[in-house]
């Protein structure tokens, strides 16, 4: 690639949101930030959603076949501090935080802008991430208002 650091500063202006993608397959239960969520579809109405290879959340997406994807606001800071923290192990990804459960009992994060359910569809490998398109089965407006969304300086990293 020619000119990666101005390559680098071009990409990092293509803005994304904040969003938390839930999943759950029988006993097992996870949640990982996302920037990398799109509408990709009317009809059927559908997103993809880009996760690391390495997060272990897209695990339970690939076992459960369903996950749902919870819109921060631009006022959710304490959500955002919460999934920034690393998990601590043997405790709830959701310990301490206000949830409800969506069409496939996977939890809903009650302090969200809103949420959607999505059925995957289709995944992808591509680079360092995993692309997911999920067809919308459910959905619904909870705390409303302005969602969150970003701009960074470098394209190459989070």
């Amino acid at each position: 690639m020619k000119n990666k650091k101005e390559v680098g500063k071009a990409l990092g202006r293509v803005p994304s949101g904040l969003f938390v993608v839930t999943a759950k397959h029988k006993d097992q239960e996870d949640a990982v930030l996302a920037s990398w969520v799109n509408q990709c579809s009317f009809d059927p109405p559908a997103l993809t959603v880009a996760l690391g290879v390495t997060r272990q959340a897209r695990l339970v997406v690939e076992a459960s076949q369903a996950f749902i994807v919870n819109v921060l606001g631009k006022n959710s800071n304490d959500l955002m501090k919460h999934f920034f923290k690393v998990p601590v192990p043997g405790v709830s990804v959701f310990d301490g935080l206000k949830v409800s459960k969506g069409f496939h009992g996977i939890k809903v994060l009650s302090d969200a802008v809103a949420y959607v359910e999505c059925e995957l569809r289709e995944q992808n490998a591509f680079g360092d991430h995993v692309v997911y398109v999920g067809e919308i089965v459910s959905g619904k407006m909870l705390k409303g208002g302005d969602p969150y969304f970003h701009v960074r300086d470098n394209g190459f990293n989070y």
